[in-house]
């Protein structure tokens, strides 16, 4: 499997690239109308489907492998007013939790890699989607010039890494229909077309695609907590009730914040906690897991812990953490 490479979007001068495609407005309506509200943009680039999205009252994440175009859509985001999480990361191992998302709209993105990459992209999005969560994308066609006349190095059967320009190094995957439902085999397929675009004083190159809108079949399974909830756990508090967190200054904890000892979470650190019911900064905890926040667009999950045996209320929490976790999309779990 090859390494994922970003797009040169520093060097990329053409306004096309923020401007909204097409198909984004009608899947901005027909989602909105489904009742889908939780939204990832996957392959972001500088933000112009996020941007339109978070404009259409969706709850949008954004994720693209180039910082700089991560940076360039946060930009936009202070400029419009909104507030929404962004994310530098790779489609092949999404930071997500397991039925995050009610819609993922992709463009242009996913061809960016190669045979056994777009199997593990294809798995992740089966893995983020909600049963019933529905991804429209497309990926390069095998009829175009560029596979045809093999314009770089190919590096399997499927894939050619292009040489020079923007795209200079990076992979692209081209598929035939019959490679299209192999990867949608976990899928149930609406649409599936093959379209070919001439040259436009927009587009300034032709190309051939295959677009799919699909649903993810799969359990519908909640997250189980309660292997955790009613626990008795201790550790240590390394941001205390009072502190700045250290690289947001206008942040400051409501709350004792910390981690458990010998306790490991999604991103591989200690899991964090939130200690409710101690009102002085604090240097260590013993208390007993009342509730879980489940982070849908993030690999963490944050244990709510009691240092007094309350059960405190939920919107007693909610209030408490909405520093932190209003920079997130999540749900309480008791």
């Amino acid at each position: 499997m090859v390494s994922s490479k970003e797009w040169d979007w520093k060097n990329i001068k053409s306004e096309s690239w923020l401007k909204p495609s097409e198909e984004s407005f009608y899947y901005a309506e027909k989602w909105r109308a489904e009742g889908r509200t939780r939204m990832l943009d996957l392959g972001c680039g500088l933000g112009r489907h996020s941007i339109l999205f978070d404009a259409k009252g969706f709850k949008v994440t954004a994720i693209d492998l180039s910082e700089y175009g991560v940076n360039h859509l946060r930009e936009w985001q202070k400029k419009n007013g909104t507030d929404f999480r962004t994310v530098v990361g790779d489609m092949k191992k999404l930071p997500f939790a397991d039925n995050a998302f009610d819609c993922i709209y992709s463009y242009h993105v996913l061809s960016h890699t190669d045979t056994e990459g777009i199997k593990q992209v294809m798995s992740e999005v089966h893995r983020v989607l909600k049963p019933g969560g529905e991804i429209y994308f497309d990926l390069c066609a095998k009829n175009a010039w560029q596979f045809t006349q093999c314009i770089g190095d190919r590096i399997d059967e499927n894939t050619i890494r292009f040489v020079g320009g923007a795209e200079d190094g990076i992979p692209h995957f081209f598929a035939d229909e019959e490679l299209m439902r192999g990867l949608l085999s976990d899928f149930r397929i609406n649409v599936l077309r093959h379209v070919d675009t001439l040259a436009t004083p927009l587009y300034n190159a032709t190309g051939s695609h295959w677009f799919a809108e699909a649903d993810a079949e799969k359990e519908d399974l909640k997250p189980d907590f309660s292997g955790i909830i009613g626990t008795t756990v201790s550790g240590k508090i390394d941001r205390p009730l009072g502190s700045v967190h250290p690289r947001i200054p206008d942040m400051t904890y409501t709350v004792n914040y910390g981690y458990v000892d010998g306790v490991f979470a999604g991103d591989g650190a200690e899991q964090d906690i939130y200690l409710l019911g101690e009102d002085k900064p604090a240097e260590t905890f013993t208390g007993k897991v009342i509730a879980v926040w489940h982070r849908y667009n993030d690999v963490e999950d944050k244990w709510i812990v009691s240092a007094d045996g309350r059960d405190h209320a939920d919107d007693e929490i909610a209030e408490k953490i909405a520093f932190q976790e209003k920079f997130f999309d999540g749900e309480l779990f008791r």
